[in-house]
């Protein structure tokens, strides 16, 4: 082997070896990279929701009931019939009311009889006064007779007033039974649609002045629908009267209705307590920190025929839109502790700060606690630094930045696990497209 062969393939070790170091010295730097992605910061049209579920529910419905105690004897209408004010819906027995009407209605006649005879008696009483008086005053009769002649005639018409009140008292009674027998009549109070028939002829019935009266029938007016949703106290402050929704119904599939927000409630109702009919907390109430929702009703525009209460559904309410907006990814946002110096605190720093030892036993020094802010982290060459932001409306998947950034900035915006824990500073590789490390 000559001289100059071998100083080639000295040579072209020497390269190897080189190579091989800086390939294990870029290796070993790498793995000390994070490997993130990034995104430019844009301008965006966002439009913030509110998805709240609940049902349908007319505006206007009247659950009727009958205002006697009773037995249905007849039901003249039957579930999705179309009835009128004042049509007659149903009858309730009227057998025991008929008998107090004619029983109350010989009371009365009872009653006058004798208030004509006590007529009679004071104008018998009041001639025989009379006659006594001009006796007395001509010296032919003693003074008591005049005074017991006087006497009887007063008496005599208290007895007829008393006759009077008797009969009215007696009246009143009979027009409250003639009331009662009218009432055996269940009528409508209103055009609308039976939506609701639970009853059926022959079974007994409570009346509306007891403690829980029975429900007939419920009669509602279809022509204005609404969707009653309960909405999280957390977007409460971000409802209006007069936003636009769009609701989904789940038994009409593919089919979205339209609406506008137009009553929210104006006090919290425990989650769970009840149906869209739930009652409300009361003021006052140890409701801990239960969850609270607040009744919202959204009037449909529109609604199909085929449309019916308390079908369940879904509405997406639009609180707020904005156009041609700095935003973000949402995961890209991310909370971090900046301490007195401005500083960023690691999100695996530890709860305390230094450690202090007194005789034998080692004591945790307390961390003084920082500001939270809300920041993404910039690419700033290899590296991503935490930069404060101020948010606005999120959207669906993007939230607006209000101050901190400009368009064009590269951040980065993943993986969310990766931004989790991802620290100040910190050098980073971004992934290929296609290829995750």
């Amino acid at each position: 082997m000559t001289g100059k062969t071998k100083k080639v393939i000295g040579a072209v070790v020497a390269i190897a070896v080189i190579g091989a170091v800086v390939g294990f010295s870029v290796n070993r730097e790498n793995r000390k990279k994070t490997t993130v992605q990034t995104g430019k910061v844009e301008k965006k049209d966002l439009v913030q929701v509110v998805t709240a579920s609940g049902e349908v529910r007319p505006r206007r419905y009247v659950n009727v009931g009958a205002n006697v105690s009773g037995r249905l004897v007849e039901i003249n209408v039957l579930e999705g019939d179309r009835v009128k004010k004042g049509q007659i819906l149903a009858r309730v027995e009227s057998e025991r009311y008929e008998a107090i009407q004619r029983q109350s209605e010989a009371g009365v006649a009872a009653a006058r009889a004798d208030l004509q005879r006590t007529e009679a008696d004071v104008a018998a009483a009041k001639l025989a006064f009379d006659r006594a008086k001009r006796m007395q005053q001509d010296k032919l009769i003693a003074d008591s007779a005049f005074d017991q002649a006087e006497a009887e005639w007063k008496m005599k018409t208290a007895q007829v007033e008393s006759a009077r009140r008797r009969v009215a008292q007696l009246q009143a009674q009979l027009e409250s039974t003639r009331d009662d027998l009218v009432k055996t009549t269940v009528i409508s109070p209103m055009d609308g649609v039976v939506t609701n028939l639970p009853k059926e002829a022959g079974e007994m019935v409570i009346g509306a002045m007891s403690f829980s009266p029975t429900v007939i029938m419920t009669v509602a007016d279809l022509s204005v629908m609404e969707c009653e949703v309960m909405v999280d106290e957390t977007d409460f402050r971000n409802l209006k009267l007069g936003q636009e929704a769009k609701i989904k119904v789940d038994a009409l599939e593919g089919l979205e209705l339209k609406g506008d927000v137009t009553e929210i409630g104006s006090s919290a109702l425990v989650r769970g307590s009840g149906s869209q009919a739930a009652t409300q907390t009361a003021l006052g109430a140890n409701t801990g920190n239960q969850p609270k929702d607040f009744k919202v009703t959204i009037t449909i525009k529109d609604p199909p025929a085929n449309l019916r209460p308390g079908l369940n559904a879904t509405a997406d309410i639009t609180t707020e839109k904005r156009d041609k907006v700095i935003a973000v990814p949402v995961q890209a946002v991310v909370v971090r502790e900046v301490n007195k110096e401005g500083k960023v605190v690691d999100p695996d720093a530890m709860g305390g700060g230094g450690t202090e030892r007194e005789g034998n036993t080692v004591a945790q020094a307390a961390r003084e606690k920082g500001v939270e802010k809300d920041g993404v982290f910039l690419v700033s060459g290899d590296k991503a630094v935490f930069k404060p932001v101020k948010t606005g409306i999120m959207g669906e998947t993007d939230i607006e930045i209000t101050e901190g950034l400009a368009e064009g900035q590269e951040i980065v915006t993943g993986s969310y696990r990766t931004l989790r824990n991802l620290k100040d500073e910190a050098r980073i590789k971004v992934e290929t497209k296609g290829k995750k490390s």
